[in-house]
C-alpha cells in the first residue's frame, strides 16, 4: 500500500480502521456462531478473575452498556457465558463463562497460533513494544475525549 500526500497521523487512522476491518472479516469467516467482536468480549472475559458487570466489561472493551447486553444475550443463547444477577447487588448483572469458549480456543488453537505468527510476521520486539506503547498512548487519549 503506497501512502501519498497523507500525514503519518490520518494514514495511521486509516489503518486502524482498514486492519480491524480485515481481521473481524477473517474472524467472522472463521467462527460459525459469534463475531469477532464477541470472540474479543470472551477473551476478555477470561481476564478478569471474578465475574465482571455488563459495565465493567464496556468500560474494558470500549463498548457502551448496551452493546455489551446484545453481545451477552446472543452468547449466552450460544451457551458461551451465563448472565447472572449480583448477589450483592441485585442492580447489577454479571459475565459468567460457562466454559464452551475455552473448548473452542482447544479446537481452533492450530489456526490462532498460524494467524498470530502470520500477523506479526517480520515485526521485531522493538517495533513490537513502540506499537503497544503508541496504541495505549491514543487509548488513554481517546479517553480523554470521550469523557
Amino acid at each position: 500500500m503506497k501512502l501519498t500526500g497523507v500525514s503519518e497521523e490520518y494514514a495511521i487512522y486509516g489503518m486502524l480502521f482498514s486492519l480491524s476491518n480485515r481481521i473481524q472479516t477473517i474472524g467472522d469467516k472463521e467462527f460459525k456462531d459469534i463475531t469477532m467482536k464477541q470472540h474479543f468480549l470472551m477473551i476478555v472475559l477470561e481476564m478478569f478473575k471474578q465475574p465482571p458487570t455488563l459495565k465493567e466489561m464496556g468500560e474494558l472493551i470500549g463498548c457502551s452498556y448496551q452493546n455489551v447486553k446484545r453481545m451477552a444475550v446472543h452468547l449466552q443463547r450460544e451457551g458461551y457465558l451465563n448472565i447472572e444477577q449480583d448477589i450483592s447487588d441485585k442492580r447489577k448483572l454479571l459475565l459468567v463463562s460457562t466454559g464452551k469458549f475455552e473448548k473452542l480456543g482447544q479446537v481452533h488453537r492450530e489456526r490462532t497460533i498460524e494467524f498470530m505468527d502470520n500477523l506479526y510476521k517480520n515485526i521485531s520486539r522493538e517495533d513490537l513494544a513502540v506499537t503497544l506503547t503508541t496504541l495505549m498512548k491514543m487509548d488513554k487519549n481517546i479517553g480523554g475525549i470521550i469523557e
